[in-house]
């Protein structure tokens, strides 16, 4: 319904119907004019239509590490990034 009714969509982390690791979208999908995804960008949202935004949510480089992800800091002194968009290149 947010499709058709909404003037603007926010998305929250990820679009509703959106998985967020493979970018498949086995039903219905929220089509948002922004996506404001937490901690770290999902790989399921590098071809999805609209902006999207990356906000530090504080989790500490501790526990990123016990996961064995190495992060490099991403947001210096800000609290979001836009990322940039990958619809419409080719991989």
């Amino acid at each position: 319904m947010c499709n058709t009714s909404a003037r603007r969509v926010l998305a929250l982390d990820v679009p509703a119907g959106l998985d967020a690791t493979t970018g498949e979208t086995p039903g219905l999908v929220v089509r948002p004019e922004r996506t404001l995804t937490l901690a770290l960008p999902k790989t399921g949202l590098a071809r999805m239509p609209g902006d999207l935004y990356l906000t530090d949510i504080s989790i500490p480089p501790e526990v990123y590490g016990r996961l064995g992800i190495s992060l490099a800091p991403l947001f210096g002194s800000a609290y979001w990034l836009r990322l940039e968009s990958q619809v419409g290149v080719d991989s």
